[in-house]
């Protein structure tokens, strides 16, 4: 399994870029790469020049130039065709408590079932931005994105997915807001789990 973070987003509501700031004297981008490394074979990062400093064994690369900025399915297309093939998980730089065990779980399906993606979805909502996806879909991104289409929605339902309900759990919660920023702080300084 490759994993790709997506961290190249405006951060438009948060104010400043989500992936860079820091949680227990840890940027959140760094929290990411730790968790996905041990049981990636290649981690990718979808991002902007701010995230050069990131060690070595990460592939740091920008979104293609016909679709620069175009979101996260841009992202992911740089991303899925960085991977060339098998599973990736694609998870989002604002998801502090994302887990492994949980990619792991989704790539298993993904494999056994023989499908093109496996998405959470925990308390009615769909989680597009934290599953797996099997690398050679690059053709139908291509296809959504040459329609103007920006959802990743719009990609699902094009693609042969399984969605898995799952409990409602910080792995999915994310960081929109400075609020939500100070809450994740209280939740991971106060708990040595994380």
């Amino acid at each position: 399994m490759k994993t790709i973070i997506l961290a190249g987003g405006k951060s438009s509501r948060m104010g400043e870029n989500k992936a860079l700031m820091t949680i227990a004297g840890k940027r959140v981008i760094d929290r990411i790469i730790e968790e996905f490394t041990h049981v990636s074979e290649k981690v990718i990062v979808i991002a902007n020049d701010e995230l050069s400093q990131i060690g070595d064994s990460v592939v740091i690369l920008e979104d293609f130039k016909p679709y620069k900025g175009e979101g996260p399915l841009a992202g992911m297309l740089t991303g899925l065709a960085a991977a060339k093939e098998g599973p990736c998980f694609v998870i989002a730089c604002d998801m502090p408590f994302a887990s492994s065990k949980l990619a792991k779980q989704l790539e298993q399906k993904l494999i056994e079932n023989k499908l093109e993606a496996v998405v959470p979805v925990a308390d009615g909502q769909i989680h597009p931005l934290c599953a797996v996806y099997n690398a050679r879909i690059q053709n139908e991104v291509i296809g959504v994105l040459k329609e103007g289409k920006r959802a990743v929605k719009s990609l699902l339902d094009r693609i042969k997915v399984e969605y898995i309900e799952m409990d409602k759990s910080l792995e999915f919660w994310n960081m929109n807001t400075r609020e939500d920023y100070v809450e994740a702080k209280k939740l991971i300084e106060g708990n040595e789990t994380y």
